[in-house]
């Protein structure tokens, strides 16, 4: 089963909102992923456990999550764990359990580079870097999916028909194959290519697509999927 996978962490709520969207749109799983610090206590035999306390206080957590999802979308399919740990090896976990996954986390995380690159050489998931904008200044591609990558169009055209938006191919790129197998998605081509350019065409857009090889989102200006 197809699966999106949110880390749900402090201020996380645009995130969250963000991930349940998109996997109510694409018919797939929601898996809720909390990571809390381990306090290492000792049980009745001498062996590590996690404290009860702060257990509980994860767990209810990721219910508040679960409800949330819900609310919005009731018909939503939704699965959560818990992970005494670092957030890094906790999605990491996750993503190898679901092929094809996509690991939404918040934009401006520590962890980011080393999450994407360790994604790429270990699974076959995606990374969403979400990180909605409060300046929503209209940019050339405002509402449309913006792609950077050659090998980020399959993604891309998929991403647009999903939403109904158009799409915004950033420097050179051979679209026919994929124009063929998404006829009814608009293309657009940007004028400049490089950084400046994704960063202009990211401006309000729905979603920017990019490779995994860039290791990070910090150049879109909104949500962002690294493939």
């Amino acid at each position: 089963m197809e699966q999106v996978v949110v880390l749900i962490e402090q201020d996380s709520q645009d995130t969250l909102d963000w991930a349940a969207a998109e996997a109510a749109a694409r018919n797939a799983e929601l898996r809720v992923v909390y990571a809390f610090p381990w306090t290492h206590v000792l049980d009745a035999f001498g062996d590590l456990a996690v404290d009860e306390q702060d257990l509980a206080a994860a767990e209810v957590v990721v219910q508040d999550a679960i409800e949330y999802a819900r609310d919005l979308f009731p018909s939503l399919r939704v699965s959560s764990t818990i992970f005494p740990g670092r957030p890094v090896t906790a999605l990491l976990n996750e993503a190898r359990e679901s092929t094809g996954a996509l690991v939404v986390i918040g934009h401006g995380r520590r962890y980011e580079r080393k999450l994407a690159r360790r994604l790429a050489r270990r699974t076959t998931a995606s990374l969403a870097v979400v990180g909605l904008a409060h300046d929503r200044t209209p940019g050339p591609s405002t509402g449309r999916v913006v792609v950077a990558d050659s090998d980020a169009l399959g993604f891309a055209f998929s991403a647009a028909r999903r939403r109904g938006a158009g799409l915004t191919v950033v420097g050179p790129a051979d679209i026919r194959a994929w124009a063929e197998v998404y006829p009814e998605v608009d293309v657009r081509r940007s004028v400049i290519s490089g950084t400046s350019a994704v960063q202009a065409e990211s401006t309000a857009a729905a979603l920017t697509v990019l490779t995994l090889q860039h290791g990070s989102g910090q150049i879109a200006r909104g949500p962002v999927v690294l493939v």
